[in-house]
């Protein structure tokens, strides 16, 4: 019974460890745009902040939800069929917060492009 549990264990983190080093790095870029933001009040700080956070709540939601198993919960158990699932639950939810993540991401590449731009003489 013990090595069935270590067993499971191992294979939740084994399964979820993308997730969890994704977000161990969205935490790195969380402490490192809220250092930006208090020490030089650039306007890139925020942005990246608001990424990390989307970025973070759903890698949690992700884990939280169970969703290695999403697809077999929500056929079988609550029955829904195939293109329910994938068209209006999977793709609206958790792309809609991808994309808003990608967009606040690139606007603070574009700040950071900006604020640190140099005339260069060659």
């Amino acid at each position: 019974m013990l090595f069935q549990n270590v067993f499971e264990i191992l294979s939740y983190l084994f399964s979820y460890s993308p997730n969890f080093i994704f977000l161990g790095f969205n935490i790195a870029i969380l402490v490192f745009a809220s250092f930006i933001y208090k020490r030089n009040s650039y306007k890139y700080g925020r942005f990246l902040m608001i990424s990390s956070i989307i970025s973070i709540v759903l890698t949690i939601t992700y884990i939280s939800i169970n969703y290695r198993n999403l697809l077999d919960i929500l056929k079988n158990e609550l029955g829904f069929s195939a293109a329910v699932i994938i068209y209006g639950i999977l793709s609206w939810t958790f792309f809609g917060l991808e994309i808003v993540s990608s967009v606040y991401l690139f606007l603070s590449v574009y700040h950071i492009y900006k604020t640190h731009e140099k005339n260069r003489v060659e």
